[in-house]
C-alpha cells in the first residue's frame, strides 16, 4: 500500500491545479508578529488562494445549493483517493496553507462532528512523519464544508501554538494553556479517549447546535499522539463583517487559532500586529483574564487548577 507521501507526490505529478498551488506556497509571503506580552510570535500569512474558504458560506440555505465537494461524484476527475482505514481517505488539498496539505474526509457524506473523527486523526497523525500535524475545524469554527465530515493535514512547523505546547512539561490530566490570551487545553496521552470525553462532556453546545465549538489539532512526539482542543466563542470577528477600514477578512480555522492567521488579502497582511491578531482570536476563542501558564484538569467531575491566575470557565 502506498504511503500519504508517496500518494501525495503521485497526485502533484498527475494534478496541475494541486502542483501548481502547492509550488505556490514557496511564493506565499509569512511574517512574524511578536510582542513582549507573548512567550512567541505569531504568524501571519498572505494566500490569496485561500479567499474561497475564507468567504464560504456555511448557511443551510447555501450548503444545500451547492454540491459537496468532499463527495467522490463531486470531485475533480484528477483527485484521487488514499484508503485511511474503511471509513476515512486521503485526499490531496489543491488549496493548501501548510505544505503537504491533505483533506482526510469521511467516504460517506455526514455532518462535521468530532468524536466521529477522533480515532481517523489519531490513526492519520501516527501515519504521517512527526514534523506533521492533523487539525480539525468544527462547524462553525472554520469548515467550509461542515455537511462532509473530514479533517485536515500538513507539515505543522512554525506553527506558534504547537511549538509552545511541545515545550510544556507533561502532567497527569488535561492541561489549559494560554500563551496567546485564549483557552486551550492540552491532552498529552491522546490514546487514553476517556480525558478527551470526559472535556468533550463538559463544553458547552450552543443553542440549536450539535456539538461544542472548538478546533482540535494533533500532533506526535515519537509514539506519544498530543491533542490541543481549542474553545471557540464565535465563529468570525466582528471585523471580518466590517466595511472600510476596519475589516480585517479573517476567518479563523484551526490553524489560525494555533498563531498562524490567514489573510487572502494583501493589505489585511500588510497592518496586522501581534496586538490585533490576539485580540481577533481572544474574540472567538475563550479569552483568559489575566493570562495563564498551566494548569491540570482531572477527574470524572472536571475539576480545575491553575497555575499563575483564574481560568474562565468554558461555560461562562
Amino acid at each position: 500500500m502506498d504511503s500519504p507521501k508517496s500518494f501525495f507526490e503521485s497526485q502533484l505529478q498527475e494534478w496541475h491545479t494541486a502542483r501548481d498551488n502547492h509550488e505556490a506556497l514557496t511564493c506565499v509571503w509569512t511574517r512574524e508578529m511578536a510582542s513582549p506580552k507573548l512567550p512567541t510570535p505569531l504568524r501571519v500569512q498572505c494566500n490569496p488562494a485561500r479567499l474561497i474558504s475564507t468567504g464560504a458560506k456555511i448557511d443551510k440555505a447555501s450548503i444545500a445549493a451547492r454540491p459537496c465537494f468532499l463527495c467522490e461524484a463531486n470531485r475533480p476527475k484528477e483527485q484521487q483517493s488514499l484508503a485511511l482505514n474503511e471509513e476515512f481517505e486521503w485526499l490531496v488539498n489543491p488549496f493548501p496553507i501548510l505544505p503537504y496539505h491533505y483533506t482526510i474526509a469521511a467516504k460517506q457524506h455526514r455532518p462535521q462532528r468530532f468524536p466521529d473523527a477522533y480515532d481517523a486523526m489519531i490513526q492519520a497523525t501516527k501515519a504521517l512523519p512527526e514534523e506533521d500535524i492533523v487539525f480539525y475545524n468544527g462547524p462553525k469554527c472554520g469548515a467550509s464544508a461542515p455537511d462532509h465530515l473530514h479533517l485536515q493535514a500538513g507539515i505543522g512547523s512554525n506553527v506558534p501554538l504547537i511549538e509552545y505546547a511541545k515545550q510544556v512539561t507533561a502532567g497527569e490530566g488535561i492541561q489549559a494553556i494560554s500563551p496567546f490570551g485564549y483557552l486551550a487545553y492540552l491532552i498529552h496521552d491522546a490514546e487514553d479517549k476517556e480525558k478527551f470525553n470526559s472535556l468533550y462532556r463538559s463544553l458547552p453546545i450552543p443553542e440549536e447546535e450539535y456539538e461544542p465549538r472548538m478546533n482540535v489539532v494533533a500532533y506526535r512526539k515519537g509514539d506519544k499522539v498530543s491533542l490541543i482542543v481549542i474553545p471557540r466563542h464565535a465563529h468570525r470577528p466582528r471585523c471580518y463583517s466590517t466595511e472600510g477600514n476596519a475589516q480585517y477578512l479573517i476567518s479563523p480555522g484551526a490553524l489560525d487559532m494555533c498563531g498562524l492567521l490567514i489573510t487572502p488579502r494583501l493589505e489585511d497582511y500588510d497592518r496586522l500586529t501581534a496586538t490585533r491578531a490576539a485580540d481577533i482570536l481572544c474574540e472567538v476563542g475563550v479569552r483568559t483574564e489575566p493570562t495563564i501558564d498551566v494548569g491540570i484538569m482531572q477527574g470524572k467531575e472536571v475539576r480545575f487548577t491553575v497555575i499563575g491566575g483564574p481560568l474562565n470557565s468554558p461555560r461562562g
